[in-house]
């Protein structure tokens, strides 16, 4: 297994407002407010996403002061998903068709060498843990975080070499 390196896809912030459902035209008009003072990049029911740890800080200052910040997430959007049928359980797609994952949720890796009918039989056995494929470069499988120590053993198996994505650079 190979150090992990830097993810390769773009992180994102995720801000929840507590709302109520039946005030709707609250929460439009504070997505207005919010969208002259700072760079809303996506939105997802009560969910603001921008794409910088500053936007997200003047965001999440404002809502605390109205004291209505509900929860924060670090998210990763995914530009060219595959997403299999966990994806919901670890992320979502908003109405503009982005995918997004919760980063502290999910591990990814690459796979950088082995023989090619060993690769296969490795992609068959891990089929029913991935969340979802990346195809942005090369191929990134995504899994649970607590999968991540069996894909190593797997590979180890296999003779498949590995290596993950370090999420918190």
């Amino acid at each position: 297994m190979r150090n992990e390196r830097k993810l390769p896809m773009k992180r994102m912030y995720g801000l929840e407002i507590k709302c109520a459902d039946d005030k709707p035209q609250y929460f439009q008009n504070l997505l207005l407010q919010l969208k002259q003072i700072s760079s809303i990049f996506d939105v997802d029911d009560n969910l603001l996403i921008t794409d910088t740890a500053m936007e997200a800080k003047v965001i999440k200052n404002m809502l605390a002061d109205r004291c209505i910040l509900e929860e924060t997430y670090t998210l990763s959007l995914l530009e060219n998903p595959i997403a299999s049928s966990l994806f919901s359980d670890y992320g979502f797609v908003t109405e503009r068709n982005n995918h997004y994952l919760y980063q502290d949720m999910v591990s990814i890796y690459q796979i950088e060498s082995g023989k090619a009918e060993d690769i296969t039989m490795f992609i068959t056995q891990m089929d029913e843990s991935i969340i979802a494929l990346e195809e942005q470069y090369k191929k990134s499988y995504i899994i649970d975080k607590e999968n991540k120590e069996y894909v190593v053993k797997v590979a180890q198996a296999y003779d498949i070499e590995v290596s993950f994505f370090d999420l918190d650079k």
